[in-house]
C-alpha cells in the first residue's frame, strides 16, 4: 500500500478555549514573546483572537483573527528573545497601523506592510482577518538589501497582486501541504518576493512559477464567477483582468488551452446542477445560465465529456458514473510539476 504523504503540522489557538474573563490574559502570554498587548477599555463579551501557524522552513506562516487592540514591541524584548526577522503583514480585512519613532505606515484591507521585528515599534490592530510571514534573517540574507529598504513601508509593486493572491491560496491550502512540498512552497514564495520587491530579468525568471500559479489562481476565479457570461472568451478575460492573451495562454497551457477550460468547467457546473434531486430547471435553462446559448452543442459536448446525454442526468442521478478526477489543479499542484524543473537562484533561497 503507497503511504500517503505526511502533511505539514497545523498549531491552531484560540481563546475561545477559555472563559471570557481570562481570554485576553491567556492571548497577552502568548504573545508575550513577541510584544506587550494594551488591554481594551470594555472586555466584558471576552477577547476573541485564534490563529493558525504552520512553518515552510525559516518561513514561519500566521492566518490570524484578532478583536481590535494595541500592541508594542520593546527594546527590552528585543535583547530577551531570539527573534530576528522580517514580516509580511497582509491585512485581509481590516486596518493596521505601525509606528517607530517618527516614521508610521498605515495598511488597509489588501494591503501588505513589512516590518522588522529587530527594531522596536507600536502597533494598532483594526479588523479581524491578518496574516503574518515571518522571514528567518539568516534564510533571506541574500536579499537582505531590499527588505531593509522596504521596512515600514506598504508594498505597491507591479507584482504586489500576484503576491496576494500568492499568500492568499497558501493559507487556505495550507491543510493540503504536505512535507514533501515544503521546499518547492519556500523556494516559490521567495523567489516571488524578490520578483516584487526587485523586478529584474532574473528575479522574473526564477518567480515564474509562482507568477504563473497564482496568475492562475485569479484567472479561474473570475471564470468561476462569470461562467453565466457568454462573451467569456479570451479577450473577454483579458480586457478585464488587464492580462496579456500571451500570458493567458501560458498559464492555461497544461488545461488544454483557456477555451476548453472554460468549457470545461461550465460542462462540470452543468453536470452538478442537473444530478441534483433537488434542482428542477429544465435542461435548456441551466444549460443558459452556465453560458451556453446552442443546446445542440451543449448536449453534443456534455455526451462526449460524460457518456450520457444532460437529459439522462437529469431524469436520474448519475453520480457514481462519473470519474472524481473532475477538479481543477490547486496551486499546490502546479508548483510541484512546474517548479521541480526549475533550479533555485541560489542556495539561499532554495
Amino acid at each position: 500500500m503507497e503511504n500517503k504523504p505526511k502533511s505539514v503540522e497545523l498549531f491552531e489557538y484560540s481563546t475561545l478555549d477559555f472563559e471570557c474573563q481570562h481570554q485576553f490574559d491567556a492571548f497577552s502570554q502568548a504573545a508575550a514573546p513577541i510584544c506587550d498587548l494594551k488591554k481594551p477599555r470594555s472586555i466584558n463579551n471576552g477577547f476573541r483572537a485564534k490563529f493558525s501557524a504552520f512553518d515552510l522552513g525559516g518561513i514561519d506562516i500566521i492566518d490570524w483573527e484578532v478583536d481590535p487592540t494595541n500592541s508594542e514591541r520593546t527594546n527590552d524584548q528585543i535583547r530577551k528573545t531570539d527573534l530576528d526577522n522580517w514580516a509580511i503583514w497582509f491585512v485581509r480585512s481590516g486596518r493596521f497601523y505601525n509606528e517607530y519613532n517618527d516614521r508610521s505606515v498605515k495598511a488597509k484591507t489588501g494591503d501588505l506592510i513589512l516590518v522588522s521585528h529587530a527594531q522596536p515599534w507600536k502597533s494598532r490592530w483594526e479588523g479581524q482577518s491578518f496574516v503574518s510571514i515571518g522571514l528567518n534573517r539568516d534564510k533571506f540574507s541574500w536579499m537582505a538589501p531590499s527588505l531593509d529598504e522596504a521596512n515600514r513601508s506598504v508594498l505597491n509593486g507591479s507584482l504586489t497582486g500576484l503576491l496576494r493572491t500568492f499568500i492568499s491560496t497558501l493559507v487556505d491550502e495550507a491543510h493540503k501541504i504536505s512535507e514533501d512540498q515544503k521546499q518547492i512552497l519556500s523556494r516559490s514564495f521567495s523567489n516571488l518576493l524578490a520578483a516584487s520587491l526587485e523586478p529584474t530579468a532574473d528575479n522574473l525568471h526564477n518567480a515564474t512559477p509562482a507568477l504563473n500559479a497564482s496568475r492562475l489562481t485569479i484567472a479561474r476565479e473570475f471564470i468561476r464567477k462569470n461562467l453565466a457570461r457568454p462573451e467569456l472568451n479570451v479577450d473577454f478575460i483579458c480586457k478585464s483582468l488587464g492580462m496579456s492573451r500571451r500570458t493567458l495562454y501560458n498559464v492555461f497551457e497544461e488545461h488544454g488551452g483557456v477555451a476548453k477550460y472554460i468549457k470545461t468547467v461550465r460542462l462540470q457546473a452543468c453536470y452538478k446542477a442537473l444530478s441534483d434531486e433537488t434542482d428542477h430547471r429544465f435542461v435548456s435553462t441551466i444549460a443558459y445560465q452556465h453560458g451556453f446559448t446552442n443546446m445542440s452543442l451543449f448536449s453534443r459536448q456534455f455526451k462526449e465529456q460524460y457518456s450520457f446525454s444532460p437529459t439522462e442526468a437529469h431524469e436520474c442521478s448519475t453520480a457514481d458514473h462519473v470519474g472524481q478526477n473532475t477538479s481543477s489543479p490547486t496551486l499546490l499542484d502546479h508548483l510541484c510539476r512546474s517548479t521541480s524543473r526549475m533550479v533555485p537562484a541560489s542556495d539561499d533561497a532554495a
